[in-house]
């Protein structure tokens, strides 16, 4: 874990609720690389750098095994998941799914208009972010364009569909950290959002499951080519 903060960099924690304070910050080094997937995860240098008892760290590893973050084996310890070529698959193909119903149900519960005005600052943002075909904020733009998709799926207004939805974004953001702006054209990103919005606004429900399926199909290539070429694993 040689990438973890030195004890000055550690964040002060309230005492009321170590658990998911450990728990929160665990899951943001992870997702940002900070404990590189398949990296033991030390139970004793967390807890002497957070200032608190093994308790707390035990316990967020296992919300962490929840999540799918972190794999608990008996007598060899703790390890971040490492995400495979198969693993990215199956997300993206219930991804695509869960956004596919949405498409539906915006239409069928009359929700386009209320959608279009709720992502316009989002896709605001996302224009702001990129020039020509470069990033110039690549956090802006993907953490827009997973808000852009989040608003689609809360269409559906269900609480368990929506839990499962966030917990693939969590794997998916792994992806995107890790490849960066190599995971998406900036252009071809901006370009396949447009066609999702152009759809909603013509009121073609056809046209915007096309343009999902375009739209999450190449990400999921783009991320499963750069996978082959790094032995399949991230």
């Amino acid at each position: 874990m040689d990438n973890l903060p030195t004890n000055s960099e550690y964040p002060s924690l309230n005492r009321l609720d170590l658990t998911e304070q450990t728990y929160r910050i665990l899951r943001e080094w992870i997702l940002k690389r900070q404990i590189q997937p398949g990296e033991k995860v030390s139970v004793e240098a967390i807890a002497a750098g957070l200032g608190v008892s093994r308790t707390p760290v035990v316990n967020a590893l296992k919300l962490l095994e929840g999540d799918g973050l972190v794999e608990i084996q008996p007598r060899r310890g703790t390890f971040v998941t490492e995400v495979t070529a198969r693993d990215i698959a199956e997300l993206f193909e219930i991804r695509l799914m869960i956004e596919l119903h949405a498409a539906e149900a915006i239409f069928e519960k009359g929700k386009t208009e209320e959608f279009l005005q709720s992502v316009q600052p989002l896709l605001n943002r996302m224009e702001t972010a990129i020039s020509e075909e470069e990033y110039i904020d690549y956090e802006t733009f993907i953490a827009s364009d997973r808000d852009l998709h989040t608003k689609l799926v809360e269409a559906l207004d269900n609480r368990r569909l929506m839990n499962i939805y966030s917990s693939l974004n969590v794997h998916m953001r792994i992806a995107r950290a890790h490849y960066l702006s190599t995971v998406e054209n900036a252009l071809q990103a901006e370009r396949e959002h447009e066609a999702m919005i152009e759809a909603i606004r013509n009121h073609d429900l056809d046209g915007l499951k096309d343009a999902l399926r375009t739209h999450i199909t190449n990400v999921k290539t783009r991320i499963l080519g750069l996978l082959a070429e790094r032995g399949g694993r991230l």
